[in-house]
């Protein structure tokens, strides 16, 4: 971990080669996890192993339910959680590859739903809403 470096307001510099890019990808999902900058080594280009992340993090003191409180806290105070990644860097990763991989981190960990609510028990329509649905287009034919 350093304190240098913010993914969330910018990044470290450029992505070269896979096995940077498999770093910076790394150290991105650790950070939106945690807010917390992260420099972990991987090893090759091949796709980051999540349950590896996940060991790392809590050998680094980031045990599941330490994110999960994080998490929570933030969300609390009014802050955004996940933490959000620098757009640049974002576009190096690839969008769809970092929350792909960003979904399935959260899920290992256990912070895919943070609070789970019952369902909604009403299930009669107010006027307002019973009128909502009787309308219809003027070309709409019935």
């Amino acid at each position: 971990m350093t304190s240098d470096g913010n993914p969330m307001t910018g990044h470290r510099g450029s992505t070269s080669g896979d096995e940077s890019a498999t770093t910076g990808l790394v150290d991105a999902l650790a950070y939106a996890l945690t807010g917390v900058t992260w420099t972990f080594a991987t090893e090759g280009p091949d796709a980051p192993d999540m349950s590896d992340i996940a060991d790392r993090m809590a050998a680094s003191g980031w045990p599941a339910e330490r994110v999960a409180a994080h998490a929570r806290e933030t969300l609390d105070s009014d802050g955004v959680w996940p933490h959000p990644i620098a757009p640049d860097l974002l576009a190096e990763l690839g969008a769809a590859r970092f929350q792909a991989a960003l979904a399935d981190l959260r899920r290992r960990l256990g912070v895919w739903l943070l609070t789970t609510r019952p369902p909604s028990r009403r299930t009669v329509l107010d006027a307002d809403e019973r009128r909502l649905l009787a309308e219809v287009p003027p070309h709409h034919v019935r």
